[in-house]
């Protein structure tokens, strides 16, 4: 497919993943570690855990966030797609698809907008929590960059995507009963996925 598919074997793409998966493991045991502290001491040593929820909210930030863009990473993320489920032509499901990630980026970009708002903000004023005086910017930091990472991903798929579907004419996992038109057939000579009519046949046979 070109460029957009080199990208994948650069080291950049490949530290960023790592990167990702090495702050949602720092993250999630550091809270998890924080809770379970802050639970023991209050619960057995009868003491308090001073300035644990502050500590908590900065690792959850960066931890919901990363998340977030991990899953773009993988293209994971819940759809609630009911055309899927009626739609049985490969290329108009897919140019269907294409429409909503293009109106996935956009949204992308404005929260991304507001992110940096929010966190520029946060760098002029420079507010600090209450208990331990935690820079409020080191979980608003953790909204932009997480925008920003998945901004990235989904700009990358809508490319190859975009690619795939206007040599191919489609880009996605076929599901039972679909099928493509002979035309975008012949162009791939690897492609199993069945035309109209050789799933009319099928039927028949049954």
């Amino acid at each position: 497919m070109g460029i957009p598919h080199s990208l994948q074997d650069t080291i950049f793409w490949r530290s960023i993943v790592k990167i990702m998966r090495i702050a949602m493991v720092i993250c999630s045991a550091a809270t998890t570690g924080c809770i379970l502290v802050a639970v023991v001491m209050r619960y057995i040593l009868k003491s308090n855990f001073y300035g644990s929820d502050e500590i908590i909210l900065v690792f959850a930030f960066w931890l919901y966030f990363m998340g977030a863009a991990y899953g773009s990473y993988e293209n994971s993320h819940i759809k609630a797609d009911l055309l899927n489920m009626y739609i049985k032509n490969m290329h108009y499901k897919d140019m269907l698809n294409l429409v909503a990630q293009i109106f996935t980026v956009l949204v992308n970009v404005v929260l991304m907008v507001w992110a940096c708002q929010f966190m520029l903000w946060a760098w002029e004023k420079n507010p600090l929590t209450t208990a331990l005086k935690i820079p409020i910017l080191i979980p608003r930091s953790a909204i932009f960059i997480g925008l920003a990472l998945m901004l990235f991903y989904h700009v990358y798929y809508l490319i190859v995507n975009f690619r795939s579907l206007l040599r191919y004419g489609y880009f996605s996992t076929p599901n039972d009963g679909d099928y493509i038109s002979q035309n975008f057939r012949d162009r791939d000579p690897e492609c199993r996925i069945p035309t109209k009519a050789e799933l009319e046949a099928l039927k028949t046979v049954e």
